[in-house]
């Protein structure tokens, strides 16, 4: 009887005890499986193959790994680490509390370019959330760090694997409905589809591709911070001020010139330039006063670098004079770039050291090419250059003086960004290798440019500007591969975005003063313009600004991404049948069922005892 009471309280104490640690385990394993479809060269042209892929999320420390068989071209493994962030950015998820796997298998030689990219995205947040795939869809298309999906090549052939796996539905990326066969004629890849009898969709973001591939719909609406919003307007109101008044003093000073001076053509182009940039002050004034700050800063500063260029043509009109112009101005630029480079770096102020550093570099750059005019004989070029160059850095000091006033500033180290600067270089390189695959040298030209300067910048540890070449060269790159993008997505993409970065400020200590300043500006500015190519252009670097911000944020305060998760958060359409083998309903069944046994347990040694004593 000693016995079975011994074992009685051992199993009372032990079972409850192992219930209640599995009930607050923090232990999390998930596996997706999916297939991409891929393109292998053969004697007969390209064909299409199968990839099928295996992802393993589980709890972790932040790391990516990939196991591969065949090997994966350098593309690929970059664009795995791509999808893996943009997943946990869509989920609200720390990825430094994760590891992901991704396990690669197929018949094709050598699996390369960055075209399973949105797929591996869709089954990481798969594998994060413990959702089943719908095997009945596949998908082909690129992964920008801002969850767009972008275009790659082999769409034909690629649908035809989809028909050979019985697939009902083949997501594309948006823009590339139309292909060119190897007749160099136009193929419509929907009605393509239709006669292999699948339905072709054209697909723009992740948030959609998830939708097919899982019938959950992510909400992806943030609400507006009017308090940043507010802030904002306040900081760009006083930008446009100095910006507006300065070319107004500079017009002044222009008019009162003596033309009598200059011959009949050089008058004529004097007069030219002082009425543009008139028009240009005017227009500033009209945008300043209808609050569209940027924009109006924009426009007065455009007058201004037309006005310094005017009186530096009148005052220097010989070698010599030039050559001290530039000396003059190239002396300015230094002692702005050492003044920037003294500032105190904080969380509230890194948008403003930014901004201030990248104008000043870019002045560096353009004295660069005044000198280089000025040693060829071009004066006139070399004063250009010069005169933009000049006003540039001034801008980089406003932008400076901007930064919010702080008693006690929390002091941050640029040093670490260090790994978040080469994650935007490597992501960056992987679209801009793949952009001058397809596209002639000449249009990649600046992007390569970019990724050159981004680099040496790295090396220099100047993180904050090699992660602004890095933005410059993958914005340029994914809008001359696709400029057919609808202008309108963008725009509301953009404000999502931006929306979300503003939401994290809420989340972080103290209400942060940190504003994103470079996205709401780009935004406010892709507004006010007409040409389409331009819009695009600057929707993106909205967009990309927006993505930095959040980036940050998360490296120097983690709380701001610690969303509180409501049952809203996803929207559940369609059937679900997915099972959550390691989820909370395993655990309660479990926890449940070791109660029960101990129960039943109880009774039978109670039942024993009370016969013995009966």
């Amino acid at each position: 009887m000693k016995k079975l009471i011994t074992i009685f309280t051992i199993l009372m104490s032990i079972i409850p005890a192992f219930a209640f640690d599995l009930e607050n385990s923090t232990e999390f394993e998930s596996y997706v499986s999916i297939t991409a479809p891929a393109v292998s060269i053969t004697d007969e042209g390209y064909v299409g193959a199968a990839v099928d892929i295996d992802v393993k999320v589980s709890t972790g420390e932040g790391h990516a790994y990939m196991d591969t068989l065949p090997l994966t071209d350098i593309d690929m493994q970059g664009s795995a680490r791509i999808a893996s962030k943009v997943a946990f950015d869509t989920c609200g998820k720390d990825s430094d509390d994760y590891d992901v796997y991704y396990i690669i298998r197929s018949d094709v030689p050598t699996v390369g370019g960055p075209s399973a990219g949105a797929v591996l995205t869709v089954a990481t947040i798969a594998a994060i959330n413990n959702w089943t795939l719908n095997k009945n869809v596949m998908m082909t298309g690129m992964i920008g760090p801002d969850g767009t999906i972008g275009p790659v090549g082999g769409i034909l052939e690629k649908i035809e694997v989809g028909a050979e796996k019985n697939v009902d539905y083949f997501l594309i990326p948006y823009g590339q409905r139309h292909q060119i066969d190897e007749n160099n004629e136009s193929i419509d890849s929907i009605e393509y589809g239709k006669t292999l009898g699948i339905n072709v969709v054209e697909v723009s973001n992740i948030y959609d591709a998830v939708y097919y591939f899982t019938n959950y719909e992510i909400e992806t609406d943030y609400e507006k911070n009017p308090m940043i919003d507010s802030k904002y307007n306040q900081i760009m109101g006083e930008l446009s001020k100095i910006t507006l008044e300065n070319a107004k003093k500079s017009l002044e000073d222009v008019q009162n010139l003596d033309l009598s001076i200059l011959n009949s053509s050089e008058k004529q182009e004097f007069e030219e330039g002082i009425q543009t940039a008139s028009n240009l002050v005017y227009l500033g004034n009209e945008l300043h006063s209808s609050s569209n700050y940027y924009a109006g800063t924009s426009r007065s500063f455009n007058a201004l670098v037309i006005f310094e260029t005017l009186q530096s043509k009148y005052l220097y009109r010989n070698n010599e004079s030039v050559k001290n112009y530039l000396s003059e101005v190239n002396e300015s630029i230094t002692e702005k770039k050492n003044y920037v480079s003294d500032a105190t770096l904080t969380k509230n102020n890194v948008e403003y050291v930014f901004s201030s550093k990248s104008r000043i570099y870019e002045a560096s750059e353009l004295m660069d090419e005044a000198f280089y005019q000025f040693d060829k004989g071009n004066l006139t070029s070399a004063l250009e250059y010069a005169a933009y160059a000049k006003l540039r850095a001034e801008t980089g000091i406003w932008w400076l003086e901007l930064s919010p006033e702080e008693e006690n500033p929390e002091e941050i180290d640029e040093k670490d960004l260090k790994y978040l600067a080469r994650e935007y270089l490597d992501n960056s390189e992987i679209v801009v290798v793949y952009t001058s695959t397809v596209l002639s040298e000449e249009l990649v030209a600046y992007p390569l440019l970019q990724i050159e300067d981004s680099i040496d910048l790295y090396n220099e540890k100047e993180y904050l500007l090699s992660m602004s070449k890095s933005i410059d060269a993958y914005v340029y790159s994914t809008t001359i591969l696709d400029y057919t993008t609808d202008v309108d997505y963008l725009s509301d993409l953009a404000e999502k975005k931006i929306n979300k970065a503003e939401n994290c400020v809420l989340n972080t200590e103290n209400n942060s003063e940190y504003i994103p300043v470079s996205a709401l500006s780009y935004f406010e500015y892709a507004e006010n313009l007409d040409d389409k190519y331009s819009k695009i252009l600057y929707f993106k670097y909205s967009i990309a600004y927006a993505q930095m911000n959040m980036d940050i944020l998360k490296e120097f305060d983690s709380d701001a991404f610690k969303y509180e998760e409501k049952s809203s958060d996803y929207e559940i359409s369609g059937n679900s049948n997915n099972s959550d083998l390691f989820g909370q309903d395993y655990k309660i069944y479990f926890i449940n069922i070791t109660y029960l046994i101990t129960g039943l347990l109880s009774g039978i040694l109670i039942g024993v005892w009370y016969r013995k004593n009966n």
